[in-house]
């Protein structure tokens, strides 16, 4: 096996500490303005990156299902949902406008909860809930 010398370690670590710290800054105007945008609903380019954009309004089709080998019926619902405002999404990092990007932790916070049919009070329905609220 061979060795390395310690200046092309440094040179290996500096590269992987770097490599990493890359996805704790928003991408750049210039970066951002080379991927294309691929509106829902319309197909995104084979093998490449893009930015998603969910237009203001525009119907989100959602799927709930509750399926599985204990069950001898299954269920299933779909609706639509619908953002307030344009919402622009790049890996990890969301923009309301496609150009000033933060992590989506910073702007949106979610929360996800499944209640079993009667656990509240031995008759209520089950649910199946997400809520999604932009934050302060």
């Amino acid at each position: 096996m061979k060795r390395l010398s310690p200046l092309a370690l440094s040179t290996l670590a500096a590269s992987l500490l770097l490599g990493g710290c890359a996805g704790l800054f928003p991408p750049g105007a210039d970066e951002m303005a080379k991927l294309p945008v691929v509106r829902y609903g319309q197909p995104a380019p084979a093998g490449g990156e893009y930015v998603l954009h969910y237009p203001a309004g525009a119907p989100l089709p959602v799927v709930a299902s509750v399926d599985g080998t204990l069950l001898e019926k299954a269920g299933r619902a779909s609706f639509d949902v619908a953002v307030k405002r344009d919402v622009y999404v790049y890996r990890n990092w969301v923009s309301f406008d496609g150009k000033r990007w933060a992590s989506g932790d910073d702007l949106v916070t979610g929360d996800f909860r499944v209640t079993l049919p009667g656990e509240a009070d031995g008759k209520a329905p089950g649910a199946l809930a997400a809520r999604f609220d932009l934050r302060p």
